[in-house]
């Protein structure tokens, strides 16, 4: 039992190859959402526009209409104009803007901070 549990097999050896099968099967067919590791403001809601407070901060997080490739300054401004026309929020008071994207690397959004 103690050989098991401290795994002291030999590399190469039949028991270290299911080891390393058990390891990839695990990596490979688990769920990505299982593990709940994307923070609330980077998540893009259906409606297009939500808003999250964390430590202080009002964060809000913009869908863009149609996924894009690039992080541009004119994405970046049309972020920023929906906010201002649905929420109210002037440009100039927000401080940070991060990118969000999906699973396949298309940037679907972006979370932008609310200067307090």
């Amino acid at each position: 039992m103690k050989r098991h549990l401290l795994w002291t097999y030999d590399r190469g050896s039949f028991q270290w190859d299911i080891l390393c099968l058990l390891i990839l099967a695990f990596l490979f067919i688990i769920p990505r959402d299982t593990f709940h590791d994307v923070p609330d403001f980077m998540k893009v809601s259906d409606t297009g526009l939500r808003e999250t407070n964390k430590d202080g901060n009002t964060i809000f997080t913009v869908k863009l209409d149609s996924p894009r490739f690039l992080d541009t300054d004119e994405t970046r401004t049309t972020a920023r104009g929906m906010l201002e026309h649905s929420r109210g929020v002037k440009t100039a008071d927000t401080s940070k803007i991060y990118a969000i994207r999906d699973w396949t690397g298309r940037l679907i959004g972006y979370a932008i901070w609310k200067e307090n």
